[in-house]
Formats: C-alpha cells, sequence, structure tokens
C-alpha cells in the first residue's frame, strides 16, 4: 500500500477518534449536568466502542508508518531546495 494512502487513512484515523472522544466526554458532561447517570453510562456504551476501535486502528497505522522507507517518493508538490556545503569558518592569524 503506497505510504501517502497510509497517512490519508490515519489523518482520517485521529479525526474520527478526536471527535469521537469529544462526544463522549461532552455528553458525559451534559449528563453530569442534568444529573442523569442513565445518560453518562449511555454515551459511552453508545459512543465508546467506534472510538476505541478508531483510535486502535490509527495506532496501528501510525505503527505501520514507522517502518516506512523514509526514501519512499511522496506526491510532488514543490522543488526542494538544492544541498549547499558548508562553509567554515575564516582561522585566526
Amino acid at each position: 500500500m503506497p505510504t501517502h494512502v497510509i497517512k490519508i487513512l490515519f489523518r482520517l484515523g485521529i479525526l474520527i477518534f478526536l471527535a469521537g472522544g469529544l462526544c463522549i466526554v461532552a455528553g458525559q458532561a451534559l449528563g453530569l449536568i442534568l444529573g442523569d447517570a442513565a445518560w453518562v453510562s449511555g454515551v459511552a456504551t453508545t459512543a465508546g466502542p467506534p472510538t476505541f476501535i478508531a483510535a486502535g486502528v490509527t495506532g496501528l497505522l501510525a505503527y505501520v508508518l514507522t517502518y516506512t522507507r523514509p526514501g519512499d517518493p511522496e506526491p510532488a508538490t514543490a522543488a526542494a531546495p538544492e544541498e549547499q556545503p558548508a562553509k567554515t569558518a575564516p582561522l585566526p592569524e
């Protein structure tokens, strides 16, 4: 699988599990404000599994990305600047 596809899936996974986590926390906070314990429990039961699955898959994609070669070609966006040789300071006389 090309590296750029894995990176796209990784970014999508991060968005999904962050949105799911936000829904869980906001829903539980609302349940606390309303004083409804069933609401707090229900939010975690409903939104928890898809969020945790997305987080797990995203973690696996991050693991796969650590093993991609740094020389894998990326989509061309802009030309990289040419490397210049290092300049040394003049020696004192």
